[in-house]
């Protein structure tokens, strides 16, 4: 999945072309979720890579553990939390980035 792919994009006062804001859902809990600890070393778009085949899928393990702040690299002695059933949460994105609202969750972060 392209980064920007449901991120709008404006023109300045320049007509320089400018990346709108990409909202992220929240991502509650869910049975399925798996709980590790990451290897020393590890940034966010390694772990997602090791579970999504997807290193843009990043924001879902930086939303399901409220890491903010353009933090990538991760503490090996803090357990994460993976959400394995992603699809909804990948839909929810969807929406909120096509329609420009904030879904129905209150949306996470903008990263």
């Amino acid at each position: 999945m392209s980064r920007y792919r449901y991120t709008k994009i404006k023109r300045d006062s320049d007509s320089n072309r400018v990346y709108g804001l990409t909202i992220y859902p929240q991502v509650p809990i869910q049975d399925g979720d798996l709980f590790v600890y990451a290897v020393e070393g590890d940034r966010l778009e390694n772990v997602a890579y090791r579970y999504y085949n997807d290193t843009s899928l990043w924001w879902i393990i930086a939303e399901a553990n409220n890491i903010k702040g353009g933090r990538f690299a991760l503490d090996p002695n803090v357990e994460l939390r993976i959400p394995i059933n992603i699809e909804p949460i990948l839909l929810e994105f969807r929406n909120i980035n096509s329609t420009g609202t904030t879904g129905t969750s209150g949306g996470g972060g903008g990263y």
